[in-house]
């Protein structure tokens, strides 16, 4: 949802009204854009590493709530 201070195309508006419409402030003034959706590569490591992440979310799903503070204070060492 934009931010906005004063009326919309009056003094200044920031933030985004819908998923494409963007307002911001710059140093050349007020500034409306359209912003165009970001393609999704599928490169093979891309995918290599996506399916190695699914595979951790899986696992760490089963873990039970002892096994995962273990993880945890592991991690924080």
């Amino acid at each position: 949802m934009a931010k906005i201070i004063g009326p919309l195309f009056s003094n200044t508006a920031s933030g985004s009204i819908g998923p494409r419409l963007t307002f911001s402030v710059r140093k050349s003034g007020q500034q409306a854009r359209f912003q165009r959706a970001q393609k999704d590569v599928n490169s093979d490591s891309q995918n290599t590493q996506r399916g190695r992440y699914t595979s951790a979310v899986s696992w760490w799903k089963i873990l039970t709530a002892a096994e995962k503070i273990e993880w945890m204070s592991l991690a924080t060492t």
